[in-house]
C-alpha cells in the first residue's frame, strides 16, 4: 500500500520521525492493513521494522555498483601493467577506498603478497610477479638491482633470490635481499617489462657485488654486443657513485681501466684530452708547463696548466705516475707552496678527464668565475 494524500516534507534523514520522507514509500505490514501518515510514525517511533523499501535505494545501488566496476577495472589494468601487482596507494589513485580494499581482499579478488602489496586473483604466480612485488613491498623509490637487474635486461642467469635497491631505511626481508643506497638518481632508474629497474650501467656497476670480476665482465660484454650502452657510459656513472668502501666498484673499474687502456695512458695524452674537452667546451685555453717562480728566483714548481690572470693552477694525476707514495708526497708539498704563494689549486685524476668531462668543465668554469 501507498501513503497518499500528504504533502512531502525534506528531512536529514528518511527515517527519521516524526518527518514523513521527500519520496513515495511502499508499506507492507505484517497484518496486511493499509498504512497511514499517523501508522507510519508510530512504527518509527518504536523502532519496528515494517519492510520499507525507498523507490530510490534500488537505483542508488545500481549507481556504487557500477562506479566499483569501474574502479575495479582501472585497478586491474594498470596492475596487469606489473605481472598483475599494485600496491594500495595505486588502488587509492584509482578511486578505490580502504573499505573497498579490504573488502576485496577478504572476498579472495584479490591476494596480500606484502604489507600494503596485493595480487590480482587468477594472475600467474612467476618470477617477474615476485620481483614487483618485492619492489613494491620495499617503499617508495625501490627498485630491482644488481643480478636480478642484470637478468631482467638479459646480461646474465636468473639469480636464487631476488636484489632490491631503496633510499629509504626499513625491515630486512627475509624473502628478497634489500640493498640501501643514498646515491640513486632519477637517471638510473628505468622499468623493463613493468619492473621499476636500476639503468643497465647501474646494474653493471652493481653486479660485482658479490658476484666478483668474472660475472661482471661477461654481463659487460653482452651489454656491449647488444649495444645496451657504452664504456664511457658506465665509467661515467662509476666515476658519479664510486667512494672509498663502497663495495662492487673496484671490480669494475679494474675492468674498464683494462678495455680502455686508462691504465697505460702518459701524461701527454692526458693533457692533449684536457685540452681538447675545454676546446670543444668553448672555455679559455691555459697555458701549459708553467714555471712558477718566487720572487727570490727559487722554482716553486712546474705545473701541468695555468690561468696566470687569475691565478689559477690546473694539475693532471696520472696513476700511472701520481700512485707512489713518495710522488704522492711531494705532489702535497707542492700544492701547499702554491697556496702560500697565492694560487688556487683544482687536480684532475685520468678518471676525471676522461669519464667525467663535464665534471671537469664545471670545476675550470667556476673557479675562473670567480
Amino acid at each position: 500500500d501507498t501513503i497518499r494524500g500528504t504533502k512531502p516534507t525534506r528531512c536529514a534523514h528518511p527515517l527519521t520521525p516524526p518527518f514523513v520522507p521527500d519520496v513515495l514509500w511502499r508499506v507492507s505490514y505484517e497484518n496486511g492493513r493499509s498504512g497511514t501518515k499517523e501508522a507510519l510514525k508510530r512504527r518509527l517511533a518504536a523502532k519496528e521494522t515494517p519492510g520499507i523499501e525507498p523507490l530510490e535505494s534500488r537505483a542508488t545501488t545500481a549507481y556504487h555498483q557500477t562506479m566499483d566496476k569501474d574502479v575495479l577495472l582501472r585497478i586491474t589494468a594498470r596492475a596487469a601493467r606489473h605481472h598483475g601487482a599494485f600496491t594500495r596507494s595505486m588502488a587509492l589513485e584509482s578511486g578505490a577506498s580502504s573499505s573497498m580494499v579490504d573488502r576485496r581482499v577478504r572476498n579472495g579478488d584479490w591476494h596480500r603478497a606484502h604489507p600494503g602489496v596485493y595480487v590480482v586473483r587468477g594472475t600467474p604466480a612467476t618470477w617477474e610477479r615476485a620481483v614487483v612485488t618485492s619492489v613494491f613491498g620495499s617503499g617508495p623509490g625501490a627498485v630491482a638491482s644488481h643480478r636480478t637487474a642484470a637478468h631482467l635486461f638479459g646480461l646474465c642467469t636468473r639469480p636464487r633470490m631476488i636484489e632490491v635497491t631503496s633510499p629509504l631505511k626499513g625491515r630486512a626481508a627475509r624473502e628478497y635481499v634489500i640493498h640501501r643506497s643514498t646515491d640513486l638518481a632519477v637517471d638510473d632508474v628505468t622499468e623493463v617489462t613493468g619492473i621499476p629497474t636500476t639503468s643497465v650501467a647501474r646494474s653493471l656497476v652493481d653486479v660485482g657485488v658479490p658476484w666478483g670480476e668474472g660475472l661482471a665482465s661477461r654481463a659487460l660484454d653482452e651489454a656491449l654486443r647488444r649495444h645496451l650502452t657504452d664504456l664511457i657510459a658506465v665509467a661515467n656513472l662509476l666515476h658519479r657513485v664510486a667512494r672509498r668502501g663502497r663495495r662492487g666498484a673496484g671490480v669494475m673499474r679494474s675492468i674498464l681501466e683494462d678495455r680502455l687502456g686508462w691504465s697505460s695512458i702518459t701524461q701527454s695524452q692526458l693533457e692533449d684530452e684536457y685540452l681538447r674537452i675545454m676546446r670543444i667546451a668553448g672555455v679559455t685555453l691555459p697555458e701549459s708547463l708553467f714555471r712558477i717562480v718566487k720572487k727570490g728566483g727559487r722554482t716553486v714548481a712546474r705545473v701541468d696548466f695555468v690561468y696566470p690572470h687569475v691565478r689559477l693552477v690546473i694539475e693532471l694525476d696520472g696513476e700511472r705516475y701520481h700512485s707512489d707514495r713518495d710522488t704522492f708526497r711531494y705532489d702535497r708539498r707542492r700544492q701547499n707552496e702554491l697556496i702560500q704563494e697565492g694560487y688556487r689549486v683544482l687536480r684532475f685524476t685520468t678518471w676525471d678527464v676522461f669519464a667525467a668531462p663535464g665534471y671537469v668543465i664545471a670545476q675550470v668554469v667556476a673557479a675562473l668565475n670567480v
